[in-house]
């Protein structure tokens, strides 16, 4: 009994390495879902975020509890020098008083998500002026346990091994707690949503319920209204079924209008007909080297998409010419 209560403290005491099984992909397109939120002390949700407010609740969003206040969050994690920072580290700021009294997330390319006090949320650099001369530090609090790239179950002689490892050290995929990419995995359309309006900067933070299943609170709201801003996604759907796995017809669909794929000659398949809705942006993704179909004769577009084989067709068609 006592042994369960030492446990239990250690838990509640040290709360940030009780890591949840939600993927780290999602956390820039559920930070940046909030831009504009105006500044609030003692805010911790859209309404209104304070800084310590805003981290803690993203964070929580990708299983990492914080403590409330910045100060706090100072002392959690493991520090970090600058010259090493990698998405979802917090970064944190000397401003009106001594020792750390400012934090935000780093989002990579030198840049960080915050709640500032007279923009709200918003992404600064850290070579502001203001915020470069005011830099004190950064904490990991992802549980990151290998490089950049390089994830636990991604042997050198996966087969995808490549595409995953040049990703992830773009630091275009970040995979999940402990560096597992779960290449097995089915790749949900919220999830590829959320993939794919990050890597091209998309406006996120239109939170308005455009379909029935998509809420206003879910994680990628900004990221699918993003899509369908961007003719990616079909807004006369009812539903967008964002936990639904993504299937090779959908990924063809969404890539084609995603990177403006041009067509080629005809590819024939033998189940995919010039009626059927994703005919054209298929032969997009074979006439750019994005997918092949099978020995067969099939391209299967029901056949559902894995995350092993998304990062594939992902980085495939950031190198297509």
């Amino acid at each position: 009994m006592r042994r369960f209560v030492s446990a239990l403290l250690l838990f509640f005491l040290f709360p940030s390495f009780a890591y949840a099984s939600d993927s780290y992909d999602r956390l820039v397109p559920l930070a940046k879902k909030y831009v504009g939120v105006p500044y609030q002390f003692g805010g911790s949700s859209e309404k209104g975020f304070d800084c310590s407010g805003f981290t803690r609740h993203v964070m929580s969003g990708v299983g990492v509890t914080l403590a409330r206040t910045t100060a706090e969050q100072y002392k959690q994690g493991s520090a970090v020098k600058k010259e090493d920072l990698r998405v979802g580290d917090l970064v944190f700021f000397e401003t009106y008083k001594k020792g750390p009294s400012h934090a935000g997330i780093y989002i990579g390319d030198n840049e960080f998500i915050h709640a500032s006090s007279s923009k709200g949320i918003a992404v600064s650099s850290l070579d502001d002026s203001y915020y470069k001369k005011r830099y004190i530090g950064a904490r990991r609090v992802l549980a990151y346990e290998q490089a950049a790239g390089q994830f636990e179950d991604i042997g050198n002689d996966f087969w995808a091994n490549k595409e995953i490892e040049t990703l992830g050290k773009k630091e275009i995929v970040l995979g999940y707690a402990k560096s597992y990419f779960k290449p097995d995995e089915m790749m949900t359309r919220a999830d590829a949503a959320g993939l794919i309006a990050a890597y091209f900067d998309f406006n996120m933070n239109d939170r308005k319920k455009t379909f029935q299943d998509v809420s206003s609170d879910h994680w990628a709201v900004g990221a699918i209204n993003a899509l369908v801003k961007e003719r990616i996604v079909d807004k006369q759907m009812t539903a967008f079924r964002p936990d639904e796995p993504l299937t090779r017809e959908q990924l063809a669909i969404w890539f084609a209008q995603a990177w403006k794929l041009k067509r080629g000659a005809d590819v024939p398949f033998a189940d995919v007909k010039e009626t059927d809705a994703a005919y054209d942006a298929i032969e997009k993704l074979v006439a750019a080297g994005v997918a092949n179909g099978y020995e067969d004769g099939t391209f299967r577009p029901k056949e559902t998409v894995t995350r092993a084989q998304f990062a594939v067709f992902f980085y495939r068609a950031i190198n297509a010419k």
